[in-house]
């Protein structure tokens, strides 16, 4: 099995760093606006809002600092490639395609019995794909 690593690309982490930033912003407005009109349940919302924004933006950065670096180390998403399929094993399967297909032509044109059909494909089907 290959594995693989998904992860943002460099523009599209400053392009994140740049929203985080404006969110942050948002935040801290919010936050003044909230305390002068003496809303204590808003404001303690709003340093949630700022703690969560903060550690978004704390991933972001660590991803960009650490962009060449070891991929391994990156917060990225692992995932698991299903095996490629070799040049012979291409070629192997289109000829059983086209085996079918003849096979089938054959059938509907009368040149031979569902029953030497079902026995010429069942042979074909058992063949390794």
């Amino acid at each position: 099995m290959q594995k693989a690593y998904v992860r943002p690309t460099k523009s599209a982490l400053i392009a994140g760093m740049i929203v985080v930033a404006a969110f942050l912003l948002l935040g801290i407005i919010m936050f003044f606006v909230l305390m002068h009109e003496g809303a204590y349940i808003g404001m303690v919302f709003m340093v949630f809002w700022v703690f969560i924004v903060l550690l978004i933006g704390g991933i972001y950065l660590y991803n960009y600092r650490n962009y060449d670096k070891n991929i391994e180390g990156n917060v990225a998403e692992q995932i698991v490639l299903p095996g490629q399929m070799g040049k012979q094993d291409f070629a192997d399967k289109l000829q059983k395609l086209d085996k079918l297909q003849k096979l089938d032509k054959l059938k509907k044109e009368g040149l031979i019995s569902s029953a030497e059909f079902i026995k010429k494909r069942s042979e074909i089907m058992e063949q390794k794909w």
